[in-house]
């Protein structure tokens, strides 16, 4: 019990720290430089696999993590944000950071920052401290790799201090947190491929603008490096269905466990890196570790089933190139299911235009709407007003996750073969949906 309470007050703390960010989102390398420094500088310790982009990223990473641990390289992982508990931000080989470490690094931390004197100038924000938290403990634990995601952006990003990645990585690139990082898809990839490094090797997502692959071309050609992108006249999808994809690449099988075309994209992403670094002698990846990683892989809240009967699925998404791949997985992998949209936004992505897409397709049977729990959350009112706009389904608002899933439940009971819920809008809702599922499925 006491260590539990130790835990949720290190979690307080690190929160506190928001206090520290700079108005529009402190986002700068001066402070995770200092921090490093007073610390030894843990991330020269180990080498890095650095992936940016909008969407994609976590997806990615959770196969590339994969893939080095099936080579048999101590393989750190690094994500933002967690889905269901802290810990899952830093992760080793799998196996998530425990409670007990948190409060440790964390005290640590707080210790070294008194003892320095430092000033607030230089105290971290919450992203910051938790970079520098995973850095101290994939050193102390003799890290191979670590595949590391950023938090927002590229350029400036925290994780950004790593010098000489073993390849950068950049994921498909859309119009998101334009507040910090530009209002046009260029000033967007610029910042992204601000983690291209000098004489190094980028691998680029194949779905992405021709702006944006025109500036990724150009960045690695500036720094001479290896420029990488997916050939899909090479690609055949072969099977798929909510369960799996099974695809061809290069005249080489895999299975994908990951659902949706624009997971396949993602995966082609992942096998290209993996075979650069196979091909330089930077690590010891060949298809069978390949092919073993892509088909364990699975990540939470990617269009993810929930429940068989009836058919509930939750998918993420919060951002225009999201809403997209999920209209798109529905289509193609429910085409004959009426479908029930439980939705639940932050008033700061845009509601308006992500529903639009999604809202207005024949197959929504209902659409119920949902608070989620944030200062930043839409209301369900204005999410059934926006909704009512596109749609000639019914739409509805409901006090709580829970209440809106027993809506949906009971819409279901009579046919539940041809319906299916997909919980969609933002990752807040994860946990409520998967408490909520207990008492109605």
């Amino acid at each position: 019990m006491n260590n539990e309470i130790e835990y949720k007050d290190c979690l307080d703390y690190i929160n506190s720290l928001m206090v520290y960010a700079k108005s529009g989102g402190d986002i700068g390398l001066n402070k995770i430089r200092y921090l490093c420094e007073i610390f030894g500088n843990p991330q020269k310790d180990f080498q890095t696999i650095h992936v940016a982009g909008t969407n994609g990223k976590g997806s990615a990473v959770a196969m590339l993590a994969n893939i080095m641990s099936g080579a048999g390289h101590k393989t750190g992982r690094f994500i933002s944000p967690y889905i269901h508990e802290f810990t899952e931000r830093i992760s080793i080989d799998n196996i998530d950071i425990s409670k007990d470490d948190i409060v440790s690094y964390t005290n640590k931390i707080k210790n070294v920052l008194k003892s320095t004197h430092t000033s607030d100038d230089f105290m971290p924000n919450p992203f910051q401290f938790i970079t520098l938290m995973a850095f101290l403990y994939y050193k102390a634990q003799n890290c191979e790799i670590v595949v590391l995601e950023t938090g927002l952006g590229g350029r400036l990003d925290p994780t950004n201090i790593v010098k000489s990645p073993l390849v950068s990585v950049i994921m498909q690139i859309g119009m998101d947190h334009m507040d910090v990082l530009g209002d046009t898809i260029e000033q967007i990839a610029r910042e992204k491929c601000g983690i291209i490094k000098e004489n190094s090797a980028v691998v680029l997502y194949p779905l992405n603008e021709a702006s944006v692959i025109k500036i990724a071309e150009e960045t690695a050609r500036e720094k001479n490096c290896e420029f990488i992108m997916p050939n899909l006249n090479e690609l055949k999808i072969l099977e798929e269905d909510i369960s799996r994809t099974v695809f061809e690449y290069k005249s080489r099988r895999y299975i994908l466990g990951l659902i949706g075309k624009h997971q396949v994209y993602n995966a082609v992403t992942v096998i290209e890196t993996a075979d650069y670094l196979y091909n330089s002698s930077k690590s010891f990846v060949n298809y069978e570790v390949v092919r073993a990683a892509l088909e364990k892989t699975r990540f939470p809240s990617r269009f993810e089933v929930i429940s068989s009967k009836p058919l509930l699925i939750f998918d993420g998404a919060h951002n225009l190139q999201g809403i997209y791949a999920l209209r798109d997985t529905i289509k193609n992998l429910l085409p004959n299911k009426k479908i029930i949209l439980l939705c639940g936004m932050l008033i700061d992505k845009d509601p308006e235009t992500l529903i639009r897409y999604i809202a207005d397709e024949d197959f929504v049977e209902r659409f119920i709407a949902v608070p989620v729990d944030s200062p930043r959350a839409e209301t369900a009112e204005n999410l059934c007003k926006i909704a009512a706009k596109y749609t000639d389904a019914i739409t509805e608002q409901s006090v709580s996750v829970g209440d809106g899933l027993a809506q949906a439940v009971k819409l279901c009971e009579a046919d539940c073969d041809n319906f299916a819920i997909v919980a969609f809008g933002s990752l807040y809702l994860a946990d409520e949906i998967r408490n909520a599922v207990q008492a109605f499925i």
